[in-house]
């Protein structure tokens, strides 16, 4: 009695297992982008608002000190103290997120006995993530290509919840409103300045009252990134104040001004 012959895939068969392969790949990867996506926009999210928590939480310990608000300004306040010595963060005018941040986290002391950050919980890695590279270590400088948020400036209590405050650097925010009359669904260009994070496919947002605010570009029009709310951020004329600064969004390497409407 003999033994059969044992038979390997002939080269059809093999063409055929690769191209159902080939086929369930094509199918399975956009399942799989989406998922690796959302787990960055998450991720990126809550790295915002630990930003936010952050500089909430430095605020209301100096306000009983009799201290202004650690949110940037982009210009010194009046009776603002202008000594040789170091501002105060609330004395000092800023032109850029990167400028900021490294002032926020007393950067240029780092790993001296003088190192004294203006908040507890924030470092540079804050800063990075969704293809956003980390400041690198022994780098005194904070540089804009390792800052993936821009961030509001000469920001008021009074100003909404729905308010944008962090924003990451894809969103064109010279686009966002500083006035808004709650009907226009105006689309928010993604991706034009940055290509990371996220490229034009999605963004996040850390609204003034904490909320995380994470969507796909599809949702990237003002409606619904104000939720239908009507403002005015710089008010003037009756009832107004047309000296105060104008609310900003301070961006890696300059800072822009919303005039979407």
């Amino acid at each position: 009695m003999t033994n059969a012959n044992a038979k390997g895939f002939t080269l059809v068969e093999l063409l055929v297992v690769i191209g159902i392969l080939g086929i369930l790949s094509a199918a399975l990867f956009p399942a799989i982008s989406n998922a690796v996506m959302q787990a960055n926009m998450t991720a990126v999210g809550t790295r915002g608002r630990d930003i936010f928590v952050a500089i909430t939480g430095a605020n209301t310990e100096r306000e009983p000190l009799g201290l202004g608000n650690v949110w940037p300004k982009t210009k010194a306040p009046a009776g603002a103290d202008t000594g040789s010595g170091e501002p105060d963060i609330a004395d000092k005018a800023f032109g850029t997120a990167e400028e900021y941040f490294e002032f926020l986290y007393d950067g240029k002391n780092i790993g001296k006995t003088t190192w004294s950050p203006y908040v507890a919980g924030f470092d540079y890695g804050k800063l990075a993530g969704a293809g956003v590279s980390s400041q690198p270590g022994g780098s005194t400088t904070l540089q804009k290509e390792y800052v993936m948020w821009a961030i509001g400036a000469n920001v008021r209590d009074e100003m909404e919840d729905v308010l944008p405050i962090l924003v990451t650097r894809n969103v064109d925010c010279s686009q966002l409103s500083s006035k808004y009359e709650g009907k226009s669904a105006t689309k928010v260009e993604l991706g034009t300045k940055f290509s990371t994070p996220f490229s034009n496919k999605a963004f996040v947002m850390v609204r003034k009252g904490g909320a995380i605010f994470k969507a796909r570009d599809k949702y990237s029009n003002l409606k619904v990134i104000y939720q239908g709310q009507q403002f005015d951020l710089n008010p003037s004329g009756s009832g107004g104040n047309s000296d105060l600064d104008p609310f900003q969004y301070l961006t890696p390497g300059g800072k822009e001004t919303p005039t979407g409407s």
